[in-house]
C-alpha cells in the first residue's frame, strides 16, 4: 500500500488488524495494551493520509558528567523540595464527588475568566462549585471560572515523577509479556505507509510505556483515595501517559470513569467507532460511560461499548444549553457566513482553496473564519494570505477562546461551513445550516446529511461553486432554529 486516501481505509486497516490477529490478549505488565495501540495508530494514520506528519525532531541524550559539589547539593535539594510540596497537595486537598479532567483548550472566554465550555457550564447550572476538582493537564490560565477548584497536573505530577527518578535507580525492572503473533503484527504494519520509528511499536518501546503509567499509578491512587471520588471525568482520555495511569488506575479502583464527548465521534472516528475484540474483563484502559451530545453520537458507541461493560447516554452539548439559557436570542436576516477551520495538519491554504476563494469574493458576504481551539497558524501569517489574495476586506478571523461564544456565532451567520469540523453537531442542535465541503467531513457526517440541515458538495466536481453559490441563497432568509431539549444533571446517578 502506497498511500492512505480516506477515512474509510484507515478503518478497514484497524478492523482487518483486529480480525486477524488476537489484540484484546496482547498484555504487558498487566496491562491490555490493545487501545493504547489502536488509538495511537488511528491517529498516526491520519496523520499520514494529509501527508504533513513531519520528521520527528531528536535532541541528544548525551549528559556532561558533573561531580561538583554543586550538582550533587542541587539534586538533593530537588528531592527534598519536590517530597514537601508533593506532601503538601495531597495534604490540601478535600473529599470531592467528581474529578473533572480537561485542558485550556476547552476553554473560552467569559465575562473576563476562562470558562470551560463543557464541565462549567454543568457546574453553574447544577450549582456543583464544592463538589468539584477541575484537573487542568495542560496550561492552566491564570484567570479561570471556580479557580479556587483549578489542580494543575502538570506542575503537581512533576514533583513526583523528580522523586520517581531518585527511586527508579533501585527498582529493578522485570517485566511480564503476553504478545501472541505480536512478530507478525509488526511485520504487517512495515507494510503500511506509516511511520513506525514515530509510533514506537517495537516490544521495547511498549514494554518502556508501560512502566511509566504504572509508575505514575501511586500518585493517582493517593490522589483518588484523598479525594474519594463518585465519578472521573475525561474530555478526551487518550493522548498522554498522565490520562491513561489517571483513567487505569480508577477503573482498578472501582471508580466511575467517563468520556464526555469534545467532538466528532462518528462511525469512522476510531476512537470511538466499531470496536470488535474484547477480553472478558473489559479493557481498563477505556472509560465505563460515554457522555454524548446527540443521538447519533451515542448510537455509534452503543453499537459495542456494551461488550467492555461500558454505556453510552446522551447528556447534551452543555455550552449550548447554558448559553441559551443565559442568553435571549433570535436568529434574524444576517450577512454572515462562519467557516470553521480545522487544525494540525492543515495550513491555510488548504483551507481557503481557490475555490473557496473564489466563493467569498463572488458571494455579498462577509466570512467570519473561526479558528481551531487548537490553531497553530500564526495569525499574521492568516491575514498575509487573505490580502495576497484580495479578500481581507470580506473575512474575519474570529478566535473560539477570546471572542464570540460560538452559539452566538452560529445562529449570527447564514449558513456554517466546514471541511469536517465537530461544531457540525453544535450548528445542527441550533438548527443552523451546514455546508460540508471535504469528502472526510461526508465520511463523518454521513448519518446528518439531509439536505435540509446539512448538506455535501463535492469541491472536486465543476459545478461546486455554482452549487455552494444556489444553496446559501436558499438559506439566506431560513429562520430554523432547533428547540433545545433540557438535560438533568448528569452526575445526580453517579
Amino acid at each position: 500500500m502506497n498511500s492512505i486516501s480516506s477515512q474509510d481505509e484507515i478503518k478497514k486497516i484497524i478492523l482487518h488488524i483486529e480480525e486477524k490477529w488476537p489484540v484484546e490478549k496482547w498484555e504487558i505488565n498487566h496491562i491490555k495494551i490493545w487501545p493504547y495501540l489502536r488509538i495511537k495508530l488511528y491517529i498516526h494514520l491520519l496523520m499520514m493520509m494529509n501527508k504533513k506528519l513531519e520528521k520527528e525532531e531528536t535532541t541528544s541524550d548525551v549528559k556532561q558528567p558533573s561531580s561538583s559539589k554543586k550538582t550533587i547539593f542541587s539534586k538533593l535539594f530537588l528531592i527534598f523540595s519536590s517530597f514537601f510540596k508533593l506532601n503538601f497537595f495531597f495534604f490540601s486537598l478535600k473529599k470531592k464527588s467528581h474529578l473533572l479532567f480537561g485542558s485550556h483548550i476547552h476553554r473560552v472566554k467569559q465575562n473576563g475568566l476562562y470558562f470551560n465550555r463543557f464541565y462549567d457550564s454543568l457546574v453553574d447550572i447544577h450549582h456543583l462549585k464544592n463538589e468539584v476538582y477541575n484537573v487542568e493537564y495542560q496550561k492552566v490560565y491564570p484567570n479561570t471560572f471556580n479557580k479556587e477548584a483549578v489542580i494543575s497536573l502538570e506542575q503537581e505530577v512533576r514533583s513526583y515523577k523528580n522523586l520517581l527518578k531518585f527511586k527508579e535507580k533501585f527498582t529493578p525492572k522485570n517485566d511480564s509479556i503476553s504478545l501472541e503473533s505480536y512478530d507478525d503484527f509488526y511485520a504487517y504494519l512495515k507494510q503500511l505507509p506509516i511511520r513506525l520509528d514515530l509510533l514506537r511499536f517495537s516490544v521495547s518501546d511498549l514494554k518502556n510505556w508501560s512502566r511509566r503509567v504504572i509508575a505514575l499509578q501511586p500518585f493517582f491512587r493517593r490522589f483518588y483515595k484523598k479525594t474519594q471520588p463518585k465519578t472521573v471525568v475525561f474530555l478526551g482520555f487518550y493522548g498522554y501517559d498522565d490520562l491513561y495511569a489517571a483513567l487505569l488506575t480508577a477503573n482498578q479502583m472501582g471508580i466511575k470513569t467517563v468520556d464526555f464527548q469534545h467532538g466528532p465521534q462518528t462511525n469512522i472516528h476510531m476512537v470511538f467507532s466499531s470496536w470488535t475484540k474484547f477480553p472478558l474483563e473489559g479493557y481498563a484502559l477505556l472509560p465505563k460511560e460515554f457522555w454524548n451530545w446527540d443521538e447519533f453520537s451515542k448510537m455509534n458507541i452503543k453499537k459495542w461499548c456494551f461488550k467492555n461493560h461500558s454505556i453510552a447516554k446522551v447528556v447534551g452539548q452543555p455550552f449550548v444549553n447554558y448559553w441559551l439559557k443565559n442568553n435571549h436570542f433570535e436568529r434574524n436576516e444576517s450577512n454572515t457566513i462562519i467557516y470553521s477551520l480545522q487544525t494540525f495538519p492543515f495550513e491555510i491554504q488548504d483551507m481557503l482553496t481557490s475555490k473557496i476563494i473564489q466563493l467569498i469574493k463572488d458571494l455579498p458576504y462577509q466570512w467570519i473564519l473561526r479558528l481551531h481551539p487548537r490553531n497553530y497558524i500564526e495569525i499574521e501569517e492568516i491575514k498575509a494570505f487573505l490580502i495576497q489574495n484580495q479578500i481581507e476586506d470580506k473575512t474575519i478571523i474570529q478566535s473560539s477562546i477570546n471572542e464570540m461564544p460560538l452559539p452566538k456565532a452560529l445562529l449570527s451567520s447564514i449558513v456554517h461551513i466546514t471541511n469536517f469540523s465537530g461544531c457540525l453537531i453544535e450548528a445542527h442542535l441550533l438548527g443552523v445550516p451546514t455546508i460540508l465541503i471535504n469528502n472526510i467531513g461526508k465520511e463523518m457526517f454521513y448519518q446528518y446529511i439531509d439536505d435540509k440541515l446539512v448538506y455535501y458538495f463535492n469541491p472536486e466536481e465543476e459545478r461546486f461553486l455554482n452549487d455552494v453559490a444556489s444553496c446559501i441563497h436558499s438559506l439566506e432568509n431560513s429562520n430554523q432554529t432547533e428547540s433545545i431539549q433540557e438535560y438533568p444533571n448528569p452526575f445526580l446517578n453517579t
